[in-house]
């Protein structure tokens, strides 16, 4: 309408310029368009109107919040040396708001006003940001409407720095630090009006703390370690460049302290181990050359009750006890992917089948809901089935394998798999969807080893100890990881 009202006044005007060119008409300015109106900002055309060349000392246009033009704004555009059309734009409005609007030009000493026209800015919305879950100090996108330059972005508590802003429709904020929560809600502060996205933005998480170290001055290797009603317990295997290491040390989480428990067998390395089981293993006699040793114990607590020897031999045998029945499988050796179920209610082994891939100790396993979890070496986590003796592919580990030898706990329906050798990372499994979440990579030293890990109280707690061919006095350490902690 304001475009057709201006053409039908320049027609008006070509028709009395065509019927003589001595008369003058008059100077007319008109509010012609409104280009663009967002949440603060406002792009506005006007046109200035006749017939002769004139020169404007100021033109522009005045926006106020009411009907009688109280208190304007003026956008002045200064001198304007010709008629013609003109374009003039503010921000800084208040958001959702009614205004008022005219061109203006001063010619000649007179101040000319074009018709009045109203406007209303627009309010923020939302649409999405991504990604939704992350760690602090990365990078997040926020995609909306009418997101002006006065906009605040609050994770939580926490306001967050804005990088830039695309068109009042996209934001680039870097993540704040966490304060107190992993899942906090993301809110859009635009003057004092406040919109937040319905689905929460969760940190990542995870934290690590040193609770102790090993409780004797020595780096064993190729130890067995087992948790039970009466503690974590790591032991057996062999002292870095030394000899054989005969003790096992039992650790009490609820009182941060380590004792000796006797364990009447052979010294050995490479043995396998479950709660309620321990047997196996060997002892290096030279390069590639070992005795092999057959004897297997029933664990009760702290105390081990020898039973029949087994019928196999074998290296870094994977054990998983599930529903009163253990199950050894796998190894370093030769051909070995045996299956091996033993009965403790007939006190016999059987061979129950093979395992369909590579297994040895060091691929991270668990137990849940009486079924096995092992993610074999090319990171493909399987489901084992002890009633069928049948593999069933779940998952693939979303991480680096590193050189191998990763760690697994199980608590609840989460299981948190990693710390390969070499790599740092750590991910939790959630056991009803089968899918991974990163949390915060470790931050000790980098060539570390795992040499057992349980769960207690809902956090997780491993030890650890330099690689072998790492020189210095370096301990073994007990750390503990927090899941959820920031």
């Amino acid at each position: 309408m304001r475009k057709l009202l201006s053409l039908s006044l320049l027609l008006v005007l070509i028709g009395g310029w065509a019927c003589t060119e001595e008369i003058e008409t008059p100077i007319i300015v008109a509010t012609e368009d409104v280009l663009f109106v967002g949440g603060s900002n406002v792009r506005l055309s006007g046109r200035l109107i006749t017939n002769r060349e004139v020169a404007a000392t100021d033109h522009g246009f005045l926006i106020a919040e009411t009907e009688a033009f109280t208190s304007p704004i003026t956008i002045s555009l200064g001198t304007k040396d010709s008629p013609g059309r003109f374009i003039g734009e503010t921000s800084g409005l208040k958001i959702d708001q009614q205004y008022w609007v005219k061109a203006f030009s001063e010619v000649e000493g007179q101040q000319l006003f074009g018709e009045v026209i109203t406007i209303r800015t627009l309010t923020p919305q939302l649409d999405e940001f991504f990604p939704t879950f992350s760690k602090a100090g990365e990078i997040m996108t926020i995609q909306g409407r009418n997101l002006s330059e006065d906009t605040r972005v609050f994770f939580g508590n926490q306001e967050a720095q804005i990088l830039s802003n695309q068109f009042e429709s996209r934001l680039t904020v870097r993540i704040p630090p966490a304060s107190g929560s992993t899942l906090v809600p993301v809110r859009i502060q635009i003057q004092e009006d406040i919109v937040e996205f319905s689905q929460p933005f969760e940190y990542q998480a995870g934290r690590f703390t040193l609770v102790g170290q090993f409780p004797e001055s020595v780096r064993i290797y190729n130890t067995v370690s087992f948790t039970n009603q009466a503690g974590f317990h790591v032991g057996l295997g062999n002292i870095r460049l030394s000899s054989s290491y005969s003790k096992i040390q039992r650790f009490d989480p609820s009182t941060l302290s380590w004792s000796e428990v006797n364990f009447p067998g052979n010294p050995r390395s490479f043995a396998f181990a479950s709660p309620g089981y321990l047997g196996g293993g060997a002892v290096e006699l030279g390069f590639n050359s070992f005795e092999f040793d057959r004897s297997f114990w029933k664990i009760n607590g702290s105390t081990f009750e020898r039973l029949a020897d087994l019928p196999f031999q074998g290296r870094e045998q994977l054990a998983l006890e599930i529903n009163g029945e253990l199950f050894v499988m796998g190894g370093i050796d030769p051909g070995a992917n045996d299956i091996w179920k033993y009965s403790p209610t007939t006190k016999s082994w059987s061979r129950v089948g093979n395992a369909p891939f590579f297994l040895h100790n060091g691929t991270p396993h668990f137990v849940y809901q009486n079924k096995g979890y092992v993610v074999n070496t090319s990171g493909e986590l399987y489901e084992f089935n002890p009633q069928s003796i049948s593999w069933t592919f779940k998952s693939v580990y979303p991480g680096s394998l590193g050189d191998g030898y990763g760690m697994a706990a199980v608590d609840g329906n989460k299981a948190w798999i990693g710390l390969y050798r070499r790599i740092q990372e750590i991910f939790e499994l959630d056991l009803n969807t089968f899918s991974w979440k990163a949390k915060n990579s470790f931050e000790g030293f980098p060539r570390s080893i795992n040499l057992g890990s349980f769960v207690y109280q809902g956090e997780i707690y491993i030890l650890r100890g330099p690689e072998i061919s790492v020189t210095g006095e370096l301990p073994l350490e007990l750390f503990k990881f927090d899941p959820n902690g920031l």
